[in-house]
Order: structure tokens, then sequence, then C-alpha cells
């Protein structure tokens, strides 16, 4: 299967690890090997916030494909100020999350969806559309 420059495709799972971990210490400042070794990401980085996060995400976004909205937790009700207690809490659990993000983007693709960006960045939900 080919996919187009926007469709999310990651490499294997110790590429993948060494370039996020890369990726997280330029972007917050920190040491790579703790972040490889999983310790936690609150305690590896000196200012952990949702603007750490956020800036972790546009970096994925910008080398992965994978859309910011897309990361954001699945949950309207919870918002965006949830983002810090839902973003995974260690590097492996953070590879793991990118890859369900990833093969969700890739089922809404390849089932026809016709949206390439979440309802969300619409400023809509699917009950929006509901008679």
């Amino acid at each position: 299967m080919q996919t187009s420059s926007n469709t999310p495709n990651l490499p294997d799972t110790p590429e993948l690890r060494e370039k996020m971990a890369e990726i997280i210490a330029n972007v917050c400042r920190c040491e790579r090997q703790p972040l490889l070794d999983d310790e936690p990401f609150s305690a590896v980085i000196t200012q952990f916030d949702s603007l750490a996060i956020l800036e972790v995400m546009l970096e994925v976004e910008t080398i992965y494909h994978i859309q910011t909205d897309d990361m954001l937790p699945l949950d309207p009700e919870k918002g965006a100020q949830d983002i810090l207690s839902t973003f995974p809490e260690n590097l492996s659990a953070l590879v793991v999350y990118m890859r369900e993000v990833a093969a969700r983007v890739q089922e809404r693709e390849q089932a026809g969806a016709g949206q390439s960006r979440p309802l969300r960045r619409q400023g809509r939900t699917a009950h929006d559309d509901e008679p």
C-alpha cells in the first residue's frame, strides 16, 4: 500500500524510540538517556507541562504527519486542559500511543471518511450532524 505524504508512517520501534528521545530531549532541554530508560517524563523534564507536551506533539506532526488534534484526548468532555493527565507517562507508552493514533488515522483514511482532519478542528463534534 502506498501512503500519501500526509499519512502517518512510523519507523520500527527501536528507531522511533531513538528519534522520539532525541526530539523530546531537544524540545524540552533534558537528557536523552533517562527517556530511553523509560523514566517518567515528569521526572526527566524540569518543566513538564501542557506547553512542553504541545511542543512535542507539534514536532511529531512535522516529522511523522500525525496531526496534533489526533493526538489529543478523544473525549470532548475532558478538553485540552486534561492533556497533562492523559499524555503517556514515559517513552515506551508514548511510542505505543503514537502507533495507536497512526493506526486510527490510517483506518479513517482507508474507510474513506472524506475528512483528513478530525471534527474537533472544525469546532464541531459528530453529534452536531445528528437530527
